[in-house]
């Protein structure tokens, strides 16, 4: 009884910094806000114990870097991953339309591959800011529903859910619950749904990814083989502070889905998709989780 209050009065006390940090830099334009969640994370990210998971990883799959260059990676990582924090409060703010910081590619061929099939699946990694890729599909009248972990604290994740369904996403969570909502989803026309590919997944399949056997989530390729839905890998890249470019690759079609025919197979061509992302960026990417361990 007592661990409940004390859990409680701790996720009311996390809810209520985090209403007064979010409204603090909605204060702020979106770049200062940006940079100066970064510095933060720049300078407390390498104290953590993650500091020491995303170098091992990277010493595991980027070994001919020298050290100076992966401790540079990890810096930047830091960096760009506060500036992740310090951007969601103004994600709302964000109209594709009127933006000059975003650039996107590829999106009109996105948008008539829509038009032309029932449903779609896109899939992305943590890089850049991985929040903005769902911008333009949302903002061009197309339903995404994005699957995410939620966080432990129910009234942090309430807070979250409101901030993302104010930029046009629809939120599914991850779990049984979340399965049996997007098989619903997926039964219907013009429901697209979004996930991300990069995490690992204990009971999930075994697929390759930089050249090593690890754990992956396989939804995306089940809902692909029974749905018979093609799948747009999609990532969004920082180019220069808050400039981002926003890249639609083209479709995985049904009938290349359809020759992979398993799961591991599907999932160890996204990976390669993911792979090259980070290869081109790797400091954009968030090599804080236990991918390969």
């Amino acid at each position: 009884m007592k661990l409940k209050l004390y859990k409680n009065i701790k996720y009311f006390f996390e809810y209520i910094f985090l209403i007064i940090f979010f409204n603090f830099l909605r204060i702020l334009n979106i770049s200062t806000s940006s940079v100066l969640c970064g510095f933060f994370l720049w300078i407390f990210g390498k104290l953590s114990k993650m500091n020491k998971i995303a170098l091992k990883n990277i010493n595991l799959v980027l070994p001919n870097l020298s050290e100076v260059e992966k401790k540079k990676i990890v810096s930047k990582m830091w960096f760009n991953f506060g500036r992740v924090i310090g951007e969601y409060p103004h994600l709302d703010k964000i109209k594709i339309n009127n933006c000059k910081f975003i650039t996107m590619y590829n999106h009109k061929k996105c948008l008539n591959t829509c038009d032309k099939n029932t449903n779609i699946l896109f899939f992305s990694a943590h890089i850049g800011n991985w929040e903005l890729t769902s911008h333009p599909m949302t903002q061009f009248g197309k339903k995404v529903w994005f699957i995410y972990r939620a966080p432990n604290n129910p009234l942090v994740d309430t807070l979250l859910r409101k901030i993302r369904k104010n930029y046009g996403v629809g939120l599914i969570k991850k779990g049984p619950e979340g399965a049996k909502e997007c098989i619903k989803l997926l039964k219907k026309n013009g429901e697209n749904i979004g996930m991300l590919i990069d995490q690992k997944m204990n009971d999930g399949i075994e697929s390759i990814f930089f050249g090593q056997r690890v754990m992956t989530a396989s939804a995306i390729a089940k809902f692909a083989l029974k749905y018979k839905c093609p799948i747009i890998p999609a990532v969004c890249v920082r180019t220069n502070g808050v400039n981002f470019n926003i890249k639609y690759y083209p479709e995985i079609t049904q009938e290349k889905i359809k020759r992979l025919g398993t799961e591991t197979k599907i999932m160890n061509l996204l990976n390669n998709y993911v792979e090259s992302w980070i290869r081109e960026n790797p400091e954009q990417w968030l090599w804080v989780h236990n991918r390969w361990h």
